[in-house]
């Protein structure tokens, strides 16, 4: 098991009360994106890469009566999360028309998904996440029938919300030093990494042989609120480095957190998160 899939099966259902609601309007667009390429196909196939908690694999159930959707991801413990939001959201007809499959974007044969299988695929705040997108663009154009529509969303670049970011970071760090310790080394597997600019992913799609290329910046705007902040940190983000720390040192950075927090005003959580979209074809004679 690879460990980006280690990471999000031990942070699945933190994820899904974290993330996934913060995430979920621009993900959802691109549904918008593909639309035409499903909506009027008899039994449409849709391919949601990386799907997650399953939030855009369920929506598209639910939107087109017609089509099959298949989650692909490589956690088993996200797969779990879309599985029972699907089995709570859908009922049993619309259910059959959903299958989730643990496997990567990179190889989806591997996990049963045939050559030219799909007529459109969509992938959101995944693509930055793959040590390389060269191969995972080219897995999904394998997968795409010839004219099949790809549509994507990512990180135009790194970051959270920054001044709650930095309120965490010397909350640890002055808890840390007080207790003679060292700061931890950060985690990580290597990944591309956002998309810098409209431009840039016209770019990299032009270069995996897709055609049709289009290209946006949208902003994700989210209000948090305090408690939702605080959770986004210490129950995923930062989760790690705080399960490290002997339980009273833990208490304390959560305490020091927690003063830190309480000095922000409510416009520090406030985020505006620049993004890259884009929408792409398979050219029907390649």
């Amino acid at each position: 098991m690879s460990e980006m899939a280690s990471r999000y099966d031990l942070r699945a259902r933190s994820y899904g009360r974290c993330w996934a609601p913060v995430l979920a309007p621009p993900a959802l667009g691109l549904l918008d994106a593909i639309g035409p390429a499903v909506a009027d196909a008899p039994a449409a196939r849709l391919l949601d890469a990386g799907t997650g908690s399953g939030t855009l694999a369920i929506e598209a159930v639910r939107r087109w009566p017609r089509v099959h959707v298949t989650g692909l991801d490589l956690s088993g413990g996200m797969l779990a999360l879309a599985r029972a939001a699907a089995d709570a959201a859908l009922v049993a007809a619309d259910r059959d028309r959903l299958s989730l499959v643990e496997g990567s974007i990179t190889e989806p044969e591997a996990a049963g998904l045939a050559p030219a299988s799909m007529d459109a695929a969509v992938s959101s705040f995944v693509l930055h996440l793959v040590p390389d997108r060269r191969p995972a663009l080219a897995g999904l154009r394998r997968v795409l029938r010839p004219g099949g529509v790809l549509a994507f969303v990512v990180w135009a670049a790194e970051g959270k919300p920054w001044a709650i970011e930095a309120s965490f970071e010397a909350a640890l760090a002055g808890m840390l030093a007080r207790a003679g310790l060292s700061a931890p080394t950060p985690a990580g597997v290597p990944r591309a990494g956002p998309i810098a600019s409209a431009a840039a992913a016209r770019d990299e799609l032009a270069e995996a042989s897709f055609t049709d290329v289009e290209a946006w910046e949208p902003v994700l705007h989210h209000s948090f609120e305090r408690a939702a902040a605080r959770a986004l940190f210490v129950e995923y983000d930062r989760a790690a480095d705080l399960a490290a720390l002997a339980p009273s040192l833990r208490a304390d950075v959560l305490a020091a957190f927690d003063a830190e927090l309480d000095l922000l005003p409510n416009a520090a959580f406030t985020w505006d998160a620049p993004l890259v979209a884009a929408r792409a074809v398979r050219p029907r004679n390649g």
